[in-house]
């Protein structure tokens, strides 16, 4: 007698620890599912689409090139442009100090393809970098606030001279954190740098390859 009741008292036991751990891990796995949603809807409102981006570069091709070493080093951004002078370029101006601009000529059949479908932003330049917390970003070169507040699209930043992490737009004034894309000393109504995904990521045809892309 009470061995049976010792056995109905472990069966229920044992029942119940299991009925427990399938909750626990429903709970879990809802929570995961609602993070994600939360995350997705996070990341999907802070991509600009106001302007095309739409950019696709690759390394392999232009050993030691200024974007890549933007893209790998913590704190590095640059200027990325396109030219077309008799020959396609890309231009890049890093955030180093040097003053300088790499004019990477463009040649090969399929970048030239690429380079023909390319929109960078509000205004042919975007900023494109490795920050500080780890993350790579893109950002139209633009300010956001005098296209606003004045209209066009012609008010390029520039590389704040005191930081090099940091631009600033010479119309308004504003300074832009590029660890965040807000202004420095930001003030109501005071818009972020328009941001547009960007991914670096290797491939076993074309080896590494960097996008920014608004309208995936």
């Amino acid at each position: 007698m009470k061995n049976s009741i010792y056995n109905k008292v472990y069966i229920y036991n044992k029942v119940k620890s299991m009925a427990n751990m399938v909750m626990l891990f429903t709970y879990w796995s809802l929570l995961g599912v609602a993070l994600q949603s939360l995350t997705s809807c996070d990341v999907e409102n802070n991509v600009s689409k106001e302007y095309l981006c739409q950019f696709t570069f690759f390394c392999k091709n232009h050993s030691g090139n200024t974007l890549e070493i933007a893209l790998n080093g913590l704190g590095s951004y640059t200027f990325v442009s396109v030219l077309y002078d008799k020959g396609w370029y890309i231009n890049s101006t890093p955030n180093d100090k040097r003053n300088y601009t790499e004019n990477i000529k463009i040649t090969t059949a399929s970048e030239i393809q690429e380079l023909q479908k390319t929109c960078l932003g509000a205004n042919n330049g975007i900023i494109i970098g490795h920050t500080y917390f780890g993350s790579i970003v893109a950002y139209d070169r633009q300010c956001p606030n005098c296209i606003k507040k004045y209209g066009g699209t012609n008010y390029p930043l520039d590389w704040n001279t005191k930081d090099y992490s940091k631009v600033v737009c010479h119309h308004c004034q504003r300074t832009y954190e590029l660890e965040n894309g807000i202004v420095e000393n930001k003030q109501d109504g005071d818009a972020k740098l328009m941001k547009y995904p960007i991914s670096y990521y290797n491939t076993v045809e074309k080896g590494m390859v960097i996008k920014a892309n608004n309208r995936q």
